[in-house]
């Protein structure tokens, strides 16, 4: 049921084609480790063979039990590894003799080799679809939902608004590009806040299961000197139930408003866009983080989307659909997110806001708004695509010139997420 709801598929019925209940026990074995044998009785001897030596070549590869590993547990990446193992695979029907093996297979399994090729393609689609369901977890989609991973200590947990997203992705391009690259800059983010946060007395506030030796419960650790209970202490640290400590750090929250200001004018049409609104949605993590309101504008020549997330909230779907076109006018734009600062209840701390442009405009207000950011403590920080740092300089406190869309280089990392 779980395979069938996944895919989006009709539910299981005795009209289903050999394959596709294959799907359904291979499913089975990824998400659950192994496979639950069918009774003798309920067999159909004409299927049995063919579907036994798929079964048997998935047992023999440890190809597939790297797999089984990486999806356990995880209905979404075992549906959308289960479809790629099948496409890649190219099994013959079982009325079709199976064809000779290629010369140095091992064993002489025909499957052993494509099956193989297939785990690994398998293998890349569910980092992917983690990374973009990761990149899209404080987005809320049609019903109110936040898909998100759910992760707690790294362990991918089951949420529903995952399926209908999960077969969105696999319709929307653009969609799976900026969820895509919001996950890897989140990744990039977390990097630069675990470089800039140094804990004090951190304080001790509960009990939870982890694999950090530096927080295990001193009678997680005695187990060590015991010659059986040392394995059962590797068990649990390897399947990440040891006891530990859960420490909360001494770290200040409270910053003022994040604002991010996205020019959604024609020439930022594609993947200048695409890179702009991941951005926009990695830093959305950091202020969910940090406990900061974000307010995210997109802006031509006037501010035609305006939406403002407090923490725990999230970003409405619709501001990751805002067309492009238009010309291009900052000063609307920086004066629309000062206004949200001026407003916002103890703006005066550590406010920023975050200009993404290819373009400029006329500065005869910069000189203005950049006193008024001042007067408020407010940081501009400006990232220029494709535009001569010398554009946005009236405008911003700080510009880096954007180059490659596939990253966010260190200096402007560093900038974004270690400030």
């Amino acid at each position: 049921m779980l395979h069938r709801e996944h895919r989006q598929l009709a539910r299981a019925n005795e009209r289903d084609s050999a394959q596709l209940r294959l799907e359904d026990e291979l499913f089975e074995r990824l998400y659950t480790g192994e496979g639950e044998r069918i009774p003798p009785s309920r067999t159909n001897p004409a299927l049995r063979a063919w579907a036994e030596r798929v079964h048997a070549t998935c047992d023999q590869l440890p190809a597939f039990a790297r797999l089984a590993a990486e999806c356990r547990g995880d209905a979404a990446a075992s549906a959308a590894a289960v479809e790629v193992l099948l496409r890649e695979l190219n099994l013959p029907p079982p009325e079709e003799p199976v064809p000779p093996a290629p010369p140095g297979v091992v064993g002489n399994d025909p499957l052993r080799r494509p099956l193989a090729a297939a785990c690994a393609v398998a293998a890349r689609v569910v980092e992917n679809l983690r990374d973009a369901i990761d990149g899209l977890a404080y987005v809320a989609f049609q019903g109110g939902h936040m898909p998100g991973t759910g992760t707690h200590e790294g362990t991918p947990h089951e949420h529903a608004a995952v399926r209908p997203l999960a077969a969105r992705l696999k319709l929307d391009e653009r969609l799976r590009r900026i969820a895509a690259l919001a996950g890897r800059f989140k990744r990039i983010a977390a990097s630069k806040r675990r470089q800039r946060v140094k804990h004090g007395a951190d304080e001790v506030t509960d009990v939870e299961q982890g694999a950090d030796l530096g927080r295990a419960l001193p009678v997680e650790l005695a187990k060590l000197t015991h010659r059986l209970l040392r394995l059962d202490f590797m068990r649990a640290v390897l399947e990440r139930q040891a006891l530990q400590y859960r420490l909360e750090g001494t770290a200040s929250l409270g910053k003022g408003p994040l604002v991010v200001l996205l020019d959604k004018s024609g020439s930022m049409d594609g993947p200048r866009d695409v890179w702009a609104t991941a951005v926009a949605l990695a830093l959305l993590d950091q202020a969910q983080q940090e406990r900061r309101t974000y307010a995210l504008l997109g802006f031509d020549s006037r501010v035609k989307f305006e939406a403002v997330v407090n923490p725990a909230d999230a970003l409405p779907e619709e501001g990751l659909f805002v067309s492009c076109g238009g010309g291009t006018e900052i000063a609307a734009a920086i004066d629309r997110g000062l206004e949200i600062i001026r407003t916002h209840p103890g703006a005066l701390r550590n406010a920023d806001i975050v200009l993404i442009t290819d373009g400029g405009s006329d500065a005869s207000e910069a000189g203005r708004l950049r006193e008024s950011a001042a007067a408020l403590g407010v940081t501009i920080l400006g990232l220029g695509i494709g535009v001569e740092r010398e554009w946005l300089l009236p405008w911003c406190d700080e510009v880096h010139a954007v180059t490659d869309l596939s990253t966010v280089d260190d200096a402007s990392a560093t900038a974004l997420f270690a400030a």
